[in-house]
C-alpha cells in the first residue's frame, strides 16, 4: 500500500486516500485543534491504521504550508441562534433592585 497516496481539499479541510480513507481536520491544517478519521479498509493492521493516519495527517499540513499565502483557510463554526442558546447563571457585582430598595429602606 503507498501511504503517500493522498488527495488533500483545503476547501473542506479533508484529505482521502487511494484506499478510500478519509480523515478531516478542524482549525488550522497546519496545527489541527481535532482530527476526525474515517473508517479504515477492512483487514488493516492497527500499525498500518496508525500510519495511515499519520501521513494524512502530515499531506493536510504540507498542503496548508504549500498554500500559505495562496488560500486563506478558516475554522468551521457553528453558529447557535440567542433563542436555541441555555439559560446560564450570571455573576454581577452590581447590586440587585431588591437590594438596592433595602439598603435605602435601612437608611
Amino acid at each position: 500500500m503507498d501511504f503517500e497516496a493522498w488527495t488533500v481539499d483545503l476547501k473542506t479541510l479533508t484529505a482521502t486516500h487511494s484506499s478510500g480513507f478519509r480523515l478531516e481536520v478542524e482549525g488550522n491544517p497546519k496545527d489541527p485543534n481535532a482530527v476526525h478519521p474515517g473508517k479504515f479498509p477492512v483487514g488493516m493492521s492497527s500499525i498500518d491504521q496508525v500510519r495511515l493516519l499519520r501521513t494524512g495527517v502530515e499531506a493536510i499540513a504540507s498542503e496548508g504550508k504549500k498554500a500559505r499565502g495562496a488560500v486563506s483557510v478558516t475554522p468551521r463554526r457553528t453558529n447557535v441562534s440567542a433563542a436555541n442558546k441555555p439559560k446560564r447563571d450570571t455573576l454581577s457585582f452590581k447590586k440587585s433592585l431588591s437590594q438596592r430598595s433595602k439598603s435605602t429602606a435601612d437608611a
